[in-house]
């Protein structure tokens, strides 16, 4: 019995003196270490050159290589991931690279809206935008084909024919202004006209210039205040009469006017309405009897038409867009006089039809 256990003590004893001669070989499944370290039944120890594996675990299914991935510190540089040990050689261009990775743009499902773009990705942003881009942002820079230079001109074409069109119809924008005119008046037609002289009138007033269909036409309406004065004089062997007439009255003038430019000449034709607001008249008699000279005056014997109706001429000339001068005249059809309500002899019977001529200045906004 004691033999038997000096044998086995024996026996023992050599077997660990054989594996500590041989060195100890740790129990590893083979085949798990070929999966886990591409192919190799080598254990990376961290001493050899080759790198770690890719994946180790019970995830991993064995195509992973090791060159699949090196993970890269947030600090641009790399380490060696067999040995552990910082590779300075790769600093700069890592940090290069570290630098590019802040500016890459992410292009991936689970990127979200504050991925940066790469500072020379303008172009590419320029080319990827046009896929979203409709006929109503064709102008719009990104959208412009590099190869129709010429959309910008013809844009401004367009813009300046649109701009014509206005011109040239109803679009065009209605202008207002005012008019202040002086001039003379006289009866050149009628019946028992010869004893009617030159009279004064003055004017003020607004009036609207509008278009009309074409662009060289416009129609303009207007409303003055106006004072007109008539004068009467005649003589006889035995008296000399005097006469006079103050109207005050609104006219209302309607003018078609052609002007070839905003500056320069024009011309219109049209008609002309008065309106009377009020009327005054006097009439001075001198009568010689032989032995003495009798003088009267009468007031308001000469009695004037309500409304009056003629037809206008206008020339004159734009200096600017804004100031006008022009000449107007015009002439009634109707007499001046009421003539069923004349009580002077020597007016009785007159028919006066009378002329205007006024010179006028024109502001327009």
């Amino acid at each position: 019995m004691l033999s038997r256990f000096h044998t086995f003590s024996a026996s023992f004893l050599l077997l660990g003196a054989t594996l500590l001669a041989h060195g100890y070989e740790a129990d590893v499944d083979s085949a798990w270490v070929a999966s886990q370290n591409g192919g190799s039944t080598e254990i990376n120890d961290g001493n050899t050159d080759e790198p770690a594996p890719a994946c180790i675990g019970d995830g991993c299914d064995g195509t992973e290589t090791a060159t699949t991935s090196t993970a890269t510190p947030s600090d641009g540089s790399s380490s060696d991931q067999g040995s552990g040990e910082p590779q300075n050689s790769g600093e700069s261009q890592n940090s290069d690279e570290g630098q590019a990775a802040n500016t890459a743009t992410c292009t991936g499902d689970g990127c979200d809206s504050t991925a940066t773009q790469p500072k020379d990705s303008l172009a590419i942003a320029k080319v990827d935008s046009s896929e979203y881009c409709t006929p109503a942002d064709s102008l719009l820079p990104e959208c412009m084909d590099d190869d129709d230079d010429d959309t910008y001109s013809r844009y401004l074409q367009e813009n300046a024919e649109q701009f014509q069109a206005r011109k040239e119809g109803f679009s065009r924008k209605i202008r207002l202004g005012f008019r202040a005119a002086g001039g003379m008046n006289m009866v050149l037609f009628g019946k028992k006209t010869d004893n009617w002289g030159l009279g004064i009138e003055g004017s003020a007033g607004i009036f609207a210039k509008m278009p009309f269909f074409v662009r060289k036409l416009s129609i303009v309406p207007e409303l003055d205040f106006d004072y007109r004065g008539y004068n009467f004089e005649s003589s006889t062997d035995y008296s000399e009469n005097e006469a006079s007439i103050d109207m005050f009255l609104f006219e209302i003038p309607v003018i078609l006017q052609f002007s070839p430019d905003e500056e320069g000449f024009f011309a219109g034709v049209g008609f002309d309405l008065g309106l009377k607001l009020s009327s005054n008249s006097e009439f001075k008699q001198e009568v010689d009897t032989g032995k003495k000279i009798e003088k009267d005056k009468r007031k308001n014997t000469l009695p004037t038409s309500g409304v009056e109706l003629g037809a206008v001429v206008n020339l004159g000339y734009a200096f600017t867009q804004h100031f006008v001068v022009d000449v107007r005249v015009v002439q009634y059809f109707n007499n001046l006089l009421n003539e069923k309500a004349v009580a002077e002899t020597d007016i009785m019977g007159s028919k006066l039809f009378t002329f205007h001529t006024t010179l006028g200045v024109s502001f327009m906004l």
